[in-house]
């Protein structure tokens, strides 16, 4: 036996049989500081909670020591890297395991639950633990909380968890991350008391189980990213107190349901990237306070529905890749708390409503998007917390968006002119009019939007000169304005350097002594014949003769006097008569 481990053993043994000191009991850091670094026993109630970093000589589960500590009730060895196998040899005195963020490889064997019979919560997160999870696992009715999320788990889910459903009391469930694969077992929606099930990043298949809405104290359920197929079902409308549905990344179809309405609590809703169709039902108006919504990447047609005006608490929409049409609505940028609004790859048309814009706090620079460029995500990640308050027993959750605003306009069929009040939002960071039809000149305001980083006009049909104030940005880290009709001398300034590309497909567009009275005309407005030769302005306003036109005459002329030669004797004969030679 190594010598360290031999020393060990020899304390845990003298701390078992001495007796309980009279001097006042330290704090649990202490105790472990002392225990660390010399031979003198801390008292058993400071090793009832043991929690905290191992030293290098420490690596590795100390299994059979720690199971000599009768008293144990709180093992918290995260983020260490311990390696090894899970023992069945742990104080089945704990009530709180945590050996998450290690190194910890196998299987979870089937001997580990029962040898914790009064476990309550066991994290063994962020391992690198594999193999199936075996048939006849299953856990006490006394645990409150169960992470094994990302692993390298495989096969089926074990179809009872826990031994009793109808007894227990299990309130988190997180098996996301990993490589499950296979249905959804029934059994999991036979544990009522469940208030997180998060089973996300998988390969799991079939369609979600109709008895997901007996999970009526369900407040967070994410099953984003998996193979999951059929519609979203109705029985989600029993979930009555869901705060956060996640089922994007899946291959769901079929249309919305108009039962989702009874989801009056709903925060988040994230249906994205699957394949469903139809128009967004107006029986969605009752999900009042929506913060977060995102259809993106699916097949929904139609007008925008009123049903989204009554979402006054929204700060996140993304109806992007889908196949909506119309006009956008005069209320679409009118919600107290937009951060992020993106409405790209649709079939928009008409003009962008000029009102709305000073409502959003966080728009016009009131708060948010404070952070650094390089702490910027566009578009912003979603991020769901969950803590689990072992007095209340209640599951706490929470959600971070980041600090990053944005409209995305691109790809749409939008005419007309730029609004003065789009540009005149100080708190944007990211604008995308990409890929439409807008003309006009670009406003001046858009200079003074100093915390945007990026900004997309390309492929429309601006015209004019580049507002000077587009150079002094210093916050701007993306320029796109090519393939406009913009022309004239750039700006004096070097700002523009750092985007190279930035102006391409712009003719017009010049610097230095090149420039000229005719560099300040948009392309196909040039006068004059230096341009075109004896054509002169073609093109232009100021041509004498449309390209067009000159064309047409050209060939109608061509085929007139090809049809005199072929239907008149006297044309061929004048035409093809033998020159008379004169001396």
């Amino acid at each position: 036996m190594p010598t360290g481990a031999f020393r060990l053993l020899l304390l845990l043994l003298l701390l078992v049989h001495a007796p309980r000191p009279a001097a006042p009991v330290p704090s649990d850091r202490a105790a472990l500081l002392a225990f660390r670094s010399s031979l003198l026993p801390p008292s058993r109630a400071a090793l009832s909670s043991w929690r905290g970093p191992l030293t290098p000589s420490w690596l590795g589960l100390p299994a059979a020591p720690l199971a000599l500590l009768r008293r144990l009730r709180s093992l918290d060895l995260s983020g260490n890297a311990l390696a090894g196998e899970l023992p069945c040899s742990l104080p089945r005195t704990l009530l709180d395991l945590d050996l998450s963020r290690n190194a910890l490889s196998g299987a979870v064997p089937t001997c580990f639950p029962p040898s914790l019979p009064a476990l309550r919560a066991l994290n063994l997160s962020a391992n690198a633990l594999r193999f199936p999870l075996s048939p006849r696992l299953s856990f006490p009715a006394s645990l409150v909380s169960l992470d094994l999320s990302r692993n390298a788990l495989t096969g089926a889910l074990p179809p009872r968890l826990v031994a009793n459903p109808d007894a227990s009391g299990l309130l988190l469930l997180d098996l996301s991350h990993n490589r499950f694969s296979g249905e959804i077992p029934v059994g999991v929606t036979a544990i009522r008391s469940l208030q997180g099930l998060f089973l996300a990043d998988n390969q799991l298949s079939g369609v979600i189980p109709t008895g997901i809405g007996n999970l009526t104290y369900l407040q967070a359920l994410d099953l984003s990213h998996n193979r999951l197929s059929g519609v979203v079902p109705a029985g989600l409308a029993g979930c009555f107190q869901l705060l956060y549905l996640r089922l994007g990344g899946n291959r769901l179809s079929g249309e919305l349901r108009p039962e989702l309405d009874a989801l009056d609590s709903l925060k988040v809703l994230d249906l994205s990237n699957n394949r469903i169709s139809g128009e967004i039902p107006l029986p969605l108006a009752g999900c009042r306070s929506l913060e977060v919504v995102n259809f993106s990447g699916n097949k929904i047609t139609g007008e925008l529905s009123g049903a989204v005006a009554k979402w006054q608490s929204l700060r996140f929409l993304s109806l992007a890749g889908n196949q909506l049409s119309g006009e956008l609505p005069d209320w679409m940028f009118s919600f107290p708390a937009l951060q992020w609004i993106d409405l790209s790859g649709n079939r928009f048309v008409g003009f962008i409503p000029d009102g709305g814009f000073n409502v959003s706090s966080v728009l016009n620079g009131g708060d948010g998007g404070q952070g650094s460029p390089s702490e910027a995500v566009f578009p912003p990640q979603l991020f769901v917390a969950v803590s689990t308050d072992m007095t209340g027993r209640q599951l706490e959750l929470g959600y971070d968006l980041q600090e990053a605003t944005g409209i995305d306009l691109s790809k749409n069929e939008l005419r007309g002119e730029i609004p003065e009040g789009l540009v005149a939002m100080k708190g944007l960071q990211y604008l995308n009019l990409s890929c439409n039809y807008l003309e006009g000149q670009i406003p001046s305001g858009v200079g003074e939007m100093g915390k945007l980083r990026t900004l997309d006009f390309s492929h429309n049909e601006l015209s004019g000169e580049v507002p000077p104030g587009i150079a002094a940005m210093k916050e701007l880290e993306v320029l796109n304005l090519s393939f406009n009709s913009l022309s004239g001398p750039l700006p004096t300034t070097d700002g523009l350097r750092k985007f190279p590309g930035a102006l391409a497909g712009n003719p017009g567009i010049c610097s230095g002594d090149g420039c000229n009275a005719y560099s300040r005309m948009p392309e196909g407005k040039m006068a004059g014949s230096n341009r075109h030769g004896w054509l002169g302005g073609w093109h232009g306003e100021n041509g004498w003769v449309s390209l067009g036109a000159f064309c047409i005459s050209t060939m109608t002329s061509f085929y007139v006097s090809l049809g005199t030669l072929l239907c008149s004797s006297k044309a061929r004969n004048f035409v093809f008569r033998p020159a008379r030679m004169e001396y």
